[in-house]
């Protein structure tokens, strides 16, 4: 708690001249021209700078080992470009793992073996990133490096998006958690440095305690209001009171200007509920939505209660990674930032090598990024394809679209193994489609006490009176025919582990459902 607050007192002072000389359109539209004509040019500069200029780096070691000098990669990006190059390092065993890169696993190599952490990936060039604990949005908290001069850049996505998008002039809200959660913190600055009003600024964590990441977000945005800002102090909203949002966006549809609100995707199926038990209508209002999958049920829920939603794709690492697409072929269209990072794919190395899936790898390729990647593994997979939308995003040569963004990382209970992306059409699709509901009222949670574990699907009352045996045996059904969790159901099925137990979904501090929750009592 202590490094967090010295670190935001200085970040807060840092924030100034970025919140008081905000960017304009014209300016954000230059600025991501003149990078996409200097992809090569970047990428060479964080390597000379970030990574052959620095000797801890891990990627340094990595090359080195492989016995590839500077001059051998700025002959390949001359003759081959950034893509072709990357492909080719991946060849030479350039390339970090998500676990590596998160500092939970050694980089073991032949003939290499380098302990690392998750700071080791740190840019040594960007002098006024601060590091945080991280909200535990994946259900414990990490390091996590937020700069101004990067919250700078991302602020000039916000204006390119809005237009594309047609939300400029919207009245801007969030219902997203104070420090020390990041996205609501980054959100706000990114629209004071774009001089964009947040309107409202809902916190599922009370905002009025007295512990040092609640006054940090009050001394952050009292700051950036004396600076000019506009943006409206948060304000306690619970996760399980959406109605109070609800009610907001309905008074804003009344008045004639629908809002555009960020949230996470399962607290906007709450608020699209919650408007419907109480009789307002939002419509018109734009969910701009992150920090989950935005699937196929998901959008019907939104768009049944005369809503839009558009998605970002993100890490927090980096910050964006797509914007969303102004005119989608898909749910969850991004167009891939390739101004700032470069993508290539190949098969995932460790238990999914042979799953036949095209895990997607990013390279960073502008110095102000808090953390420097090289070919490293995201742990996500899905649709990647070159296509002339003609939306703004595209027409500014944005044309690498992501759609059906998928994790394969392995979630793990009761010493079983399955892909998030099969539980997620399990409690987002198939329970609901057969038993009422919505997505973010069924997940798995696996209870520990004791050195016993029992896994529980856990069933919102708002469901209503079910067959709890016929939920049982549909989810065992589900999940035996895919071949990644057909072991599981048939242990689970045997030792009759699965139970049903009535109640609200667990929610991270991130304000994130996520479709298995491990709960652990002494």
């Amino acid at each position: 708690m202590l490094r967090d607050v010295c670190a935001g007192l200085a970040f807060i002072k840092e924030l100034k001249p970025y919140v008081r000389e905000p960017l304009c359109f014209e300016q954000a539209e230059a600025r991501i021209r003149q990078q996409l004509s200097q992809r090569e040019e970047g990428f060479l500069r964080v390597l000379r700078q970030a990574v052959y200029g620095y000797a801890p780096s891990p990627y340094l070691a990595l090359l080195r080992h492989a016995q590839i000098a500077y001059q051998d990669v700025e002959a390949l990006v001359r003759q081959r470009g950034v893509e072709s190059t990357l492909d080719r390092l991946y060849d030479e065993g350039i390339h970090i793992t998500l676990d590596e890169f998160k500092g939970r696993a050694p980089i073991e190599r032949p003939g290499l073996s380098l302990p690392v952490s998750s700071a080791a990936f740190d840019s040594p060039i960007l002098e006024g990133a601060k590091t945080f604990a991280s909200g535990g949005s994946g259900g414990y908290r990490r390091r996590l490096r937020i700069d101004p001069a990067s919250l700078r850049y991302e602020a000039a996505y916000n204006l390119l998006y809005e237009r594309a998008v047609s939300a400029e002039g919207m009245p801007f809200a969030q219902w997203r958690p104070i420090l020390p959660g990041s996205a609501g913190i980054k959100d706000a600055m990114r629209q004071a440095m774009a001089r964009r009003p947040v309107a409202r600024w809902f916190s599922q964590v009370d905002p009025r305690h007295l512990d040092g990441h609640a006054v940090l977000t009050r001394l952050a945005v009292g700051a950036a209001r004396a600076w000019g800002a506009d943006i409206a102090m948060p304000r306690y909203v619970p996760a399980d009171d959406a109605g109070q949002v609800a009610r907001w966006l309905a008074s804003q549809a009344a008045a004639g200007h629908p809002a555009l609100i960020s949230m996470t995707g399962s607290s906007a199926v709450r608020v699209c509920q919650a408007a419907e038990q109480l009789g307002v209508d939002i419509t018109g209002t734009l969910f701009r939505l992150g920090g989950e999958p935005y699937t196929e049920a998901r959008a019907e829920v939104i768009h049944a209660a005369g809503a839009r939603a558009v998605t970002h794709y993100s890490m927090s690492e980096l910050g964006r990674i797509g914007l969303s697409c102004g005119a989608p072929e898909h749910v969850d269209d991004v167009h891939l930032l390739s101004d700032k990072l470069a993508l290539i794919q190949r098969p995932p190395r460790g238990t999914h090598a042979g799953d036949g899936l095209l895990a997607w790898h990013l390279t960073t390729l502008i110095a102000t990024l808090p953390k420097i990647m090289l070919n490293v593994e995201t742990g996500d997979y899905g649709g990647v394809e070159q296509r002339d939308c003609g939306c703004l995003l595209g027409q500014l040569g944005l044309s690498t679209h992501l759609h059906t963004i998928r994790s394969y990382e392995k979630l793990t209970t009761e010493g079983m193994h399955f892909t998030a992306s099969a539980l997620l059409h399990l409690v987002e699709e198939e329970l609901p489609r057969r038993f009422g509901g919505a997505p973010g009222d069924y997940q798995l949670v696996e209870h520990q006490s004791g050195g016993v574990s029992r896994v529980l699907l856990v069933v919102s009352p708002r469901v209503g009176a079910l067959d709890e045996a016929a939920v049982v045996a549909t989810a065992l059904r589900e999940l035996a025919t895919d071949a990644g969790t057909r072991m599981m159901a048939s242990h689970w099925e045997r030792v009759r582990t699965l139970r049903v137990v009535r109640r609200e979904p667990y929610v991270t501090a991130a304000a994130k459902i996520q479709p298995l929750h491990i709960e652990r009592s002494l």
